[in-house]
């Protein structure tokens, strides 16, 4: 049943429209069709007027290879605040523009990033698609206009997520630019009210000292993560198991002289939780990433050209941490640690009228509550095979209560979360024993929910009501043939592989504000693919894909993406549709999904 609906959806997908007429929109350029890179996000908005522009570095390269073996190329700049654009500002957007170099293709994620003072700015993935492919990844960064407004050192670096084959000259380099803009604040679009602060957090129990009358906190995490999905219970990871296959999709992508181990443990469970001090404060989902290639010798298996929702430029997901705000307060330096590597920045707001805020945490349901995931491992052998599913399920429901006494009076702020995680894995090995390796099927189906409820309330008066929910759901049919290679050395190497991926971004936003009313938004991003690919002669069969993206909110902003690809290129593609034909987004829309912090409410 499950592959039927999977075929319906994807036949139903890949028949778009082509727009009628292409209308003048201040918001990206469309891919022409038989490109072979696109993508279907929007560009961020502009605000009005002409924008000071701070251009961090031009043209500069990074990740290059040193006798053939890639460097972790890292460079430094320095950044200094535009000279007679002084804020506060309407909006200040970050441009990233990539164009990949390396002699390719090269293999697995390869991450580019950007920081200033330590804070993340910029996280993508390259595409590695093996044509050079030139790309922008943009960011509405004004939430960072208290740490902007100050000079700072900074660096970006790309990072290669592999070893390389040895001696040969695959590697991962791109020539970098970015560029600040920065809008002014005017009638038509005011300047926005941003957070007083912000820290860098570093991943795993770092300290920071904070002001003491801090009266909101928020961490942005870059929650986007490959591959830990197609993992395996530990207890199927023993000595000579068939999850460790050459035919496998890789999860451990280090390679030698020897094919790559692929396969991974730890199962199929990935949340970020978020501890103040030692105590569980909060908790973010993690994004499905869609890794380029799905196993070491199938190459862009579902990213030509099309990019999957995230691939290239990462949004941070907001866990609201305001009932702690009277922890943070206290004196001394605080832990803010992540269960899993990651990259978080703290927004803080302060209350301008009092030096210290006192407080307290009334309730945390989430303390003490399970976090491990229950675990249904059905695989069973059978003569030559193994075959069977593996379900991991996890429904949490907590609520955390705090309060801080502000010059203004107490204000009492909430957060009640629920999520549901559910991870559907389904085998079949052929050939369980070193060289008998045949076939390897792995097929998954992922239902990730979150629903994230904040309030604030300075008596009976309701200050903030906000209601944020994100859904990643992801279907994966994995299916790899192998063949044994004879050289000086016997080999198993993959010789026929289809996947078929069917995922979605699914975003939903309610904010209701003190004086302002109720704002809403929604994101509806998908992207499909199924590709058979003949390893031997490198031929393809049943290549195609489809992505399209959705945007909507309560002002009036409406945003339509759609393309689809034929065999590597694209081959139509639909702007506006259900828009009036023509894309239109207002200024302080964050259109791309990212966290709003409705600076803009006047």
């Amino acid at each position: 049943m499950k592959l039927a609906a999977l075929a319906r959806r994807m036949a139903a997908l890949l028949i778009v429209p082509v727009a009628a007429s292409a209308a003048q929109e201040p918001t990206f350029e469309p891919p022409l069709v038989g490109s072979t890179m696109a993508t279907v996000m929007p560009h961020v908005p502009s605000a009005a007027g002409d924008p000071c522009i701070v251009t961090l570095f031009q043209d500069q390269p990074v990740g290059e290879a040193i006798d053939s073996t890639p460097i972790v190329g890292q460079v430094r700049y320095n950044y200094t605040p535009p000279p007679g654009c002084q804020g506060p500002w309407a909006k200040v957007v970050l441009k990233v523009d990539v164009t990949e170099s390396g002699t390719g293709p090269y293999y697995d994620s390869s991450k580019v990033y950007l920081r200033l003072g330590g804070v993340d700015l910029f996280e993508g993935s390259m595409t590695k698609l093996g044509t050079h492919p030139t790309w922008q990844g943009e960011r509405d960064i004004t939430d960072l206009s208290a740490l902007l407004a100050e000079a700072h050192k900074g660096q970006f670096a790309l990072i290669p997520e592999t070893d390389m084959w040895p001696g040969n000259s695959q590697n991962a380099s791109a020539t970098l630019s970015a560029r600040v803009y920065f809008y002014r604040a005017s009638v038509a679009t005011p300047a926005q009210k941003v957070p007083d602060a912000v820290f860098r957090v570093i991943p795993q129990d770092g300290q920071v000292t904070l002001p003491h009358n801090i009266v909101r906190a928020y961490l942005d995490i870059y929650n986007q993560e490959a591959r830990w999905y197609t993992c395996v219970p530990d207890q199927e990871l023993y000595p000579q198991s068939p999850f460790w296959s050459p035919l496998a999709m890789g999860g451990e992508t280090k390679s030698g002289i020897s094919v790559p181990g692929q396969g991974c443990g730890g199962g199929s469970f990935a949340q970020i939780e978020v501890s103040i001090d030692g105590t569980p404060a909060g908790v973010a989902p993690v994004f499905p990433l869609l890794s380029a290639d799905l196993n070491f010798y199938y190459a862009n298996t579902a990213n030509a050209p099309e990019q999957p929702p995230q691939m290239l430029a990462y949004t941070p997901y907001r866990v609201d941490l305001t009932p702690f705000a009277a922890i943070l307060n206290e004196a001394g330096e605080h832990s803010i640690s992540l269960s899993r590597p990651a990259n978080a920045y703290l927004l803080l707001y302060q209350d301008k009228g009092s030096n210290h805020v006192s407080g307290a945490v009334t309730l945390n349901t989430l303390a003490g509550s399970a976090s491990a995931p229950t675990v249904v491992d059905g695989l069973q052998t059978n003569d030559d095979v193994r075959s069977g599913d593996v379900t991991t399920r996890l429904d949490r429901d907590f609520r955390i209560k705090g309060f801080v006494m502000t010059s203004h009076g107490r204000v009492d702020s909430s957060v009640h979360q629920t999520s549901h995680f559910s991870n559907t894995q389904q085998f079949f090995v052929d050939g369980l024993v070193f060289p008998n390796y045949r076939h390897y099927r792995q097929h998954l189906w992922i239902d990730s929910s979150t629903q994230q409820h904040s309030r604030r309330l300075r008596g009976n008066s309701v200050l903030d009501d906000d209601v944020l929910t994100a859904s990643y759901p992801l279907d994966l049919l994995y299916d790899m043939d192998g063949y044994v290679f004879e050289d000086e050395v016997m080999l198993v190497q993959p010789s026929k592989g289809s996947a078929t991926v069917a995922q979605q971004r699914n975003l939903d936003a309610t904010y209701q504000h003190h004086g302002f009313g109720t704002y809403t938004s929604r994101v509806r991003e998908s992207f499909n693919s199924s590709r058979t690919h003949d390893i031997l002669h490198q031929q393809d069969s049943n290549w195609q894909s489809q992505a399209q993206y959705r945007f909507t909110d309560s002002q009036g902003s409406c945003y339509q993406s759609a393309m689809t690809a034929l065999d590597g290129a694209v081959a139509t593609q639909a702007r506006g549709v259900g828009c009036g034909d023509h894309n239109h987004v207002r200024w302080h829309a964050h259109s791309d999904g990212s966290p709003d912090s409705l600076g803009w409410t006047h």
